[in-house]
């Protein structure tokens, strides 16, 4: 892709993005009062399937792609990317007793940063060892599947962990 084709995608991506976190709020909110381990499915699901639209921008996309097909596939993927960031704010707010949440987010805040930080690192070492751009950011995306993963395991915790916070917070009351 040409520089203004690439900037012209990220902005089409940033947009989506912009989606997906008001649907990842949103969403997330009317799954939790359906049943609290909901949310996670969002999550989880949408990093998964938000690689497919990814993967489809780096690799089946160039000067000569139509301009509505980039628009489409930049925001399902901006949206599915976006997803995820309110839910688990949300969930970890929920499961964490408040004299800890300060902890709880400045240890989240430094793994996302963390990861920001040496993602592209990770990114520029794949394409000296696999060959090529393309294929560094195919293998750096599955980053995306391995989030979906732990997001979906939230599943299996979060009702048991909301629940020792509420009861501990009750005790704690009387």
């Amino acid at each position: 892709m040409s520089v203004e084709w690439a900037t012209f995608t990220v902005l089409w991506f940033g947009a989506g993005n912009f989606f997906g976190l008001l649907i990842g709020g949103a969403g997330g909110q009317y799954l939790y009062r359906a049943d609290r381990r909901y949310p996670a499915l969002l999550a989880g699901s949408m990093a998964i399937f938000g690689c497919v639209p990814f993967w489809v921008l780096l690799n089946g996309v160039s000067n000569t792609t139509p301009f509505l097909y980039i628009v489409a596939i930049s925001l399902v993927a901006g949206i599915a990317s976006g997803v995820t960031g309110p839910i688990i704010k949300a969930t970890l707010q929920n499961v964490t007793l408040p004299t800890m949440r300060g902890q709880a987010f400045a240890f989240f805040n430094t793994f996302d940063d963390f990861g920001r930080g040496l993602g592209p690192v990770f990114v520029a070492y794949l394409i000296k060892t696999v060959g090529g751009r393309t294929p560094a950011f195919n293998l750096g995306t599955l980053g995306w599947v391995v989030c979906g993963i732990f997001n979906l395991a939230i599943f299996f915790t979060a009702e048991r962990d909301e629940a020792a916070v509420q009861a501990t917070m009750s005790a704690s009351l009387r």
